[in-house]
C-alpha cells in the first residue's frame, strides 16, 4: 500500500519548471538560456504563456464573370414548329426550321425525329415529306466539319394531324 501511495503522490505532484535567464551582451543583443551566466537575470514567466488565435474571418466568395472563349458558343433555336404544335397536312409534308445564333453557319445540321437521323444538310431549314400522323419528337444538332457537335436543341414534340379517310368529301 505504501508503494501505491508514494507512486500516486509522485504523479499528482505539480512539476516545477526550470529557471530561465536573460543575458544582455555588450553589443545589445539578448540571449535567453537555462544556464546561469555572468550578468544573467532570472525571467519570470506567467502562469500561461500560450496564445490563442482569433477565429478566422469568413471567406467571401469572389464573384468573377465567367471566362469566355474567343468565340461565343453557338445557340440553336427552333423557329417552326412551336413546341407541342399541331401540324395539319394530309400528305404529311411540313417544314422544320431553326435559327442559329452566335456562330458561323459552317458545318452540318442534322435533324433527328424519334431519335433517328432523318436529314443532314448545310441549312437549318428542313423540308419533310411523308411524315406519318401522330406525335413525333425531334431535335437538331449543329456539327463542324470534323463531326464535333457544336450545339443542339432540346427535344420538342409536334403532332401531325391528317383528316380521316373515312370522311366523304
Amino acid at each position: 500500500m505504501l508503494r501505491l501511495f508514494l507512486l500516486l503522490s509522485l504523479c499528482a505532484a505539480p512539476g516545477f519548471a526550470q529557471e530561465i535567464y536573460k543575458v544582455v551582451h555588450k553589443d545589445g543583443s539578448v540571449t535567453y538560456t537555462d544556464k546561469p551566466a555572468v550578468n544573467a537575470e532570472p525571467v519570470e514567466l506567467g502562469p500561461d504563456n500560450r496564445m490563442s488565435l482569433p477565429p478566422p474571418a469568413p471567406v467571401q466568395p469572389i464573384n468573377r464573370p465567367p471566362v469566355s472563349d474567343k468565340q461565343p458558343k453557338p445557340v440553336i433555336e427552333v423557329v417552326n414548329p412551336k413546341p407541342e404544335a399541331t401540324v395539319r397536312n394530309n400528305a404529311g409534308n411540313m417544314t422544320i426550321a431553326a435559327n442559329v445564333k452566335r456562330a458561323d453557319k459552317q458545318g452540318k445540321f442534322k435533324l433527328f425525329i424519334n431519335d433517328q437521323l432523318v436529314k443532314e444538310q448545310s441549312s437549318a431549314v428542313f423540308q419533310l415529306q411523308g411524315i406519318n400522323r401522330g406525335a413525333h419528337t425531334f431535335y437538331i444538332t449543329h456539327t463542324d466539319n470534323t463531326g464535333k457537335t457544336l450545339a443542339s436543341t432540346s427535344p420538342q414534340t409536334f403532332y401531325l394531324h391528317q383528316a380521316s379517310r373515312l370522311i366523304n368529301n
